[in-house]
This record gives structure tokens, C-alpha cells and sequence, in this order.
């Protein structure tokens, strides 16, 4: 090659050469954002038919009644992907966490042939009816209420201590400082992780299962019903359970007739709660239905405040046994059935009553005995009723005040339609009878239209 072709040589590398590298880091900018593109529209794929799939099961739920399953919470939008130093990766987990809504709205119309206290004339109350004639007014009132209306999350999430599941509950029946009102009640707000939970939610010492079918928001008077604070461990074992619980306690004493002859005495004696309540329960499941038993061990006190070298002060033990069992009979019937006995548990009863009362001078738990029996009829898939009754029964002692609750009956019996899984009416008649320590009564007979809206679904 002479020194002129060598010359034109070198002049072409030197003027190409940039021109490829160019060309070669336009191909690797291209690459990247192929990738990066073709990496937003799988995102967006995914998240796609995950909604077709939650859509999907919703209408699945909605055919067959059955409420629809937790929807995986969506990964954000893609342009909220980080880039991080190994290139595009999400940084969430899009199967840690899901959560499900559910609730219903509802309307109860109400004709009390009788009258209760105001405050609770959205239900029947054994406890709130009056031994006195005209002591609320005279007879007849209606009532138009939405304070059953709820709204339910129920949430899960995995963690490396294994499944997390989580439920909080609200509905609008305002009850304690808010009676009478309608307003946020908090229903449940429970934590569970394995056999470890926490939070509030139905007490260890009940069983939920035996609240029969009614479309009044209280209930049975006889049954063990209370949602408590707690902290639970459950151990599963085959066809069966057993959980141990410590929960709040709630305390209560009536000065009886001391506080009739001195109002100061009884504004200043109250019950303390020195220790938690331990609860107990095991449960038999088959395949006609289970049993339960259920058990409470608590420290009942009282004192009196601000009375210097005067403070009467008292202690007793309380105790409960609560025997449950759901029978099934034809179909999808079933019989619910609970027996419970004790001392010093009213507190723990749907209805009525006080854990400590004087006698003879002193403070002593008051016994208990409750009973329930209900029978929960479906005539069909859209037609059923409910019908049953339950007692709370006090043996109460010497120097309780007259007007204090001795004894609470509820009866109630209903036939309801369901037209659509989602939607229900219902039409419920009701007793109850309250008898107070003078061995007055006062009864009180209503009717209740209900109507019933119901949803679910995830986000």
C-alpha cells in the first residue's frame, strides 16, 4: 500500500469512527427505553386483569350470595416504579396485602304499642321497660331509625411471623354517654397473628353463634353477649378449640337502699377493678353442629369516695359457667340453645342486672342464671323465620333498691324474604317483660319492618 492509501485510510477511520460509537450509544439508549416502556405496559396489563378478576368474583359473589373474597390491594401507577441500581424493580410486595369491605344499610320502622326509655326505643330492652305505668309517656310510638346501618373492614397481610388478619367494625347505635343517638359505635377492632390476638371484639366467655336470626338489634335478654377489650390466645386442636383470654373488666355495684336514704352515699360507692377477668372456652365441633363451654374467673370490688374514716369497702369473687350448643336440624335449620350461671357476671349478660349489691351490710356478687332458646327456620332460599325466647334471672339480695331490674323475658318471632342475596325485608314481632325487686312488671309489645341493603367487594 502506498504512503497515499494509507494516508486516505487513516481519513476514513477518523471520520466514521464517531459516527458508530454514536450510532452504538443510540442503540443502548434505544434498548433501555424498549425495556423500560415494554416494563410500564406489563404493569399495566397485570393491573388490568387483576380488576377483571376482582370484577369477575364480585359477580360470582352476587349470583351465589357468598361474599366476595379479599381483592389484592393494586401496586401504584407505573410511573411511580423506582429505579434502583440493578435496574427497574418494584418496591412493594403486590401479594403481602389484601382487604376486604363489607356492611349493609338499614332501616328499621318500629310501632311500640307500649313505651321504654327513650334512650334505647330503637330496640327492646327488657331492662328499659317500665314497672310503672306512664313513667315514659303515655302508650304508642313510632319509630324510624338507620342505627343498624355497619361498615366492616377485614384485612390480611403476610409477614415473616407468619399471616396477619385484622377487622374493624362500626356501626350507628350510639350506647353508654352516647344512648339515644346515632353515631359511630365502634363494634370490633381485633388483631390476629397464628394463636395470638388483640384488640376488642366478642368475648371469650360468649358464644356468637347462638344470636338467632332476628332483625332487632339487641337481642336475647338470657344470653352471655359483650364485646370486650382483650388480649387471647387460641389453641386449635382437631374438630375443636380451646382460647384463654385476660379482658377488661367491668365492674358494677348499686348501693341498693343505702343509696335511696343517702344520695351522697350512692354518688360516692362505686365498683373498682383492681385485676383483669380471665375467660376460658372450649369448643366441640361435628357434623351436627358443636358445643361449647366457656368459663370466667374475676375480682369484684367497691369503695366509697372521699368519706374520711367512714370508707366501707368490700370484695368478692366472681364466677361464671356458660354451656352453648348449635344443633343442626333439617336442611339449614338450626336449633341454638345457651344456658349460663354464675355469680357476679351481669356484666357480661345481653341485658339487665349488676355484679355487686348489698346485703346484710355488706357487698355480695349477685347469681345469675340465664337461658336461651331459639330455633332458626329457612322455609326456602328466600323465605325464613326465627322464633324463640330467653330469660335473665337474678336471685336478688335484701337490700336492693324496689325499682332495680330482678328479671328480664324476650320473645320474638319473625319471617323474613330475601328477595336478592343482597337485599332483605322483614317483618318481626316482639315481648318483653321486666320484673324489678318489689316484684313489679311492665310489659311491652312491638312490630318492626325492616329493610336491608347489603355489599362487599375490595379495592
Amino acid at each position: 500500500m502506498n504512503r497515499y492509501a494509507s494516508k486516505f485510510l487513516m481519513f476514513v477511520l477518523c471520520t466514521t469512527a464517531p459516527v458508530m460509537t454514536a450510532s452504538a450509544q443510540t442503540d443502548d439508549a434505544r434498548i433501555r427505553m424498549l425495556e423500560e416502556q415494554l416494563a410500564r405496559q406489563q404493569a399495566m396489563m397485570e393491573q388490568q386483569q387483576q380488576t377483571l378478576r376482582s370484577m369477575a368474583n364480585e359477580l360470582q359473589a352476587l349470583k351465589t350470595g357468598a361474599p366476595p373474597p379479599a381483592a389484592k390491594m393494586q401496586p401504584p401507577p407505573p410511573d411511580d416504579i423506582e429505579e434502583s441500581g440493578d435496574g427497574m424493580e418494584p418496591d412493594w410486595d403486590t401479594d403481602a396485602f389484601s382487604v376486604n369491605y363489607y356492611g349493609h344499610i338499614q332501616i328499621d320502622n318500629i310501632y311500640d304499642f307500649k313505651r321504654v326509655e327513650p334512650d334505647y326505643n330503637s330496640t327492646l330492652r327488657p331492662s328499659t321497660i317500665p314497672t310503672q305505668s306512664g313513667e315514659f309517656g303515655d302508650n304508642g310510638e313510632t319509630i324510624i331509625s338507620v342505627k343498624q346501618t355497619q361498615l366492616g373492614f377485614k384485612g390480611e397481610l403476610a409477614t415473616p411471623l407468619g399471616q396477619v388478619t385484622s377487622w374493624f367494625e362500626f356501626d350507628l347505635f350510639g350506647t353508654g354517654s352516647d344512648a339515644g343517638k346515632t353515631t359511630f359505635s365502634i363494634r370490633h377492632a381485633w388483631v390476629e397473628l397464628g394463636g395470638l390476638g388483640f384488640g376488642q371484639t366478642n368475648s371469650n366467655f360468649m358464644d356468637i353463634s347462638i344470636f338467632p336470626n332476628v332483625v332487632d338489634w339487641w337481642g336475647p335478654s338470657g344470653m352471655v353477649f359483650n364485646r370486650n377489650p382483650q388480649l387471647r390466645f387460641t389453641y386449635p386442636v382437631v374438630d375443636s378449640s380451646f382460647a384463654i383470654a385476660l379482658e377488661k373488666p367491668n365492674g358494677s355495684f348499686n348501693a341498693g337502699i343505702f343509696g335511696e336514704v343517702s344520695p351522697e352515699f350512692g354518688d360516692a360507692a362505686n365498683a373498682t377493678t383492681p385485676l383483669p377477668d380471665l375467660t376460658a372456652h372450649y369448643r366441640s365441633v361435628h357434623d351436627w353442629g358443636h358445643v361449647q363451654l366457656a368459663g370466667v374467673l374475676r375480682k369484684l370490688e367497691f369503695e366509697t369516695r372521699g368519706t374520711p374514716g367512714n370508707d366501707p369497702d368490700g370484695s368478692e369473687t366472681g364466677w361464671g359457667l356458660n354451656l352453648t350448643s348449635v344443633i343442626n336440624s333439617f336442611g339449614s335449620d338450626q336449633i341454638k340453645l345457651g344456658v349460663v350461671y354464675g355469680e357476679g357476671i351481669a356484666s357480661f349478660m345481653n341485658d339487665g342486672g349488676v355484679n355487686l349489691a348489698p346485703e346484710d351490710f355488706e357487698a355480695k356478687a349477685v347469681e345469675v342464671l340465664g337461658v336461651t332458646a331459639y330455633y332458626d327456620r329457612y322455609w326456602s332460599d328466600r323465605w325464613s323465620s326465627s322464633f324463640g325466647f330467653s330469660v335473665h334471672d337474678e336471685d336478688t339480695l335484701n337490700q336492693q333498691a324496689d325499682f332495680e331490674f330482678d328479671k328480664g323475658t324476650y320473645a320474638s318471632a319473625n319471617l323474613l324474604f330475601t328477595p336478592h342475596p343482597n337485599l332483605l325485608f322483614g317483618l318481626e314481632a316482639l315481648f318483653g317483660e321486666l320484673e324489678d325487686v318489689a316484684g313489679r312488671t311492665g310489659r311491652d309489645y312491638r312490630t318492626q319492618f325492616t329493610l336491608k341493603h347489603k355489599f362487599s367487594g375490595g379495592r
